[in-house]
């Protein structure tokens, strides 16, 4: 066999390998693009994921149990594996489940950054429908850039999904026709944006800061509370029902005392509810105080 012969089956042989290399990592990605992979921090967010996705792709939720405090969420190594696959992480943002980031996502959509919120303002963003119905039009955008075949499925299945949050804004456009800029206090600012929402005014922002950082609001803070309770001085009382503090249920125990209204909410999906369900029944709540006042 002679020298140049020999070079050239060399050649050809490394060409095939080469081929036949390629080929091999090539059938798995056209697989992962046939449907896209969503993973989200937080439950609610997967269920606005799965409305705009359709049958286009997978979603997957870390936190799907309404006991666990997504700020001391310990990631595992399955955790760290599911986050990798996917071809976008969707998390809450405004330093409320930023652990997520530490995971090397290939790509992360925060609804902090839909709505602009940065780090140190209110983090909790759910509480604003209009937070899910703009997150809903940017996944429809991104989903597009991901699949562009499927770009008009997506902004159809993001319009469906919006029309779903109305019934959350009729009720909060009910409930601020009867608000009157009316005072009532939180027991932290779990419920702020839907309270800034039906017009009300929250009467104990330092209070509440202080229970959300995990302290004893101070002395005065407190005393003006309970004054303000004692001489009905609020419409009604926000207990975040998640919350143990032995000062929130000295509070509760004495707006009961007062004939001072309870509006309990939760800062998790609660089981067996989903997003619209879950916010519209708290807002009942409060339009059920409205009537009966």
């Amino acid at each position: 066999m002679s020298k140049k012969f020999r070079q050239l089956l060399l050649t050809v042989s490394s060409l095939l390998l080469t081929v036949i290399f390629l080929g091999a990592f090539q059938t798995p990605l056209k697989a992962s693009s046939s449907q896209i992979n969503v993973v989200t921090t937080l439950d609610f967010y997967g269920e606005t994921a799965k409305a705009v996705l359709g049958d286009h792709g997978t979603v997957t939720s870390l936190i799907t149990s309404p006991n666990v405090d997504p700020h001391d969420f310990e990631p595992t190594t399955k955790t760290a594996k599911t986050v990798a696959k996917a071809d976008l992480v969707v998390y809450n943002g405004a330093g409320y489940d930023n652990w997520v980031k530490k995971l090397n996502g290939k790509k992360y959509l925060s609804a902090a950054s839909v709505m602009k919120t940065k780090d140190g303002a209110n983090e909790h963003l759910w509480y604003d429908p209009q937070t899910m119905a703009k997150l809903a039009d940017r996944l429809a955008t991104e989903f597009g850039k991901m699949q562009p075949q499927n770009k008009a499925s997506f902004k159809q299945n993001a319009t469906k999904y919006k029309k779903s949050l109305a019934k959350l804004t009729k009720m909060l456009d009910k409930i601020k026709q009867n608000s009157n800029n009316q005072k009532v206090a939180v027991s932290e600012p779990v419920f702020d944006y839907s309270l800034n929402k039906m017009g009300y005014q929250i009467a104990n922002k330092h209070f509440a800061k202080a229970t959300e950082e995990g302290s004893d609001p101070s002395y005065s803070d407190i005393k003006k509370l309970q004054d303000d309770i004692k001489n009905k001085k609020i419409s009604f009382f926000v207990q975040n029902t998640q919350s143990d503090s032995s000062v929130i249920k000295n509070i509760v125990k004495l707006c009961h005392k007062n004939k001072i209204p309870v509006v309990k909410v939760t800062e998790t999906l609660p089981k067996d509810k989903n997003y619209v369900s879950w916010l519209s029944s708290e807002y009942q709540a409060i339009l059920d105080i409205q009537q009966k006042k």
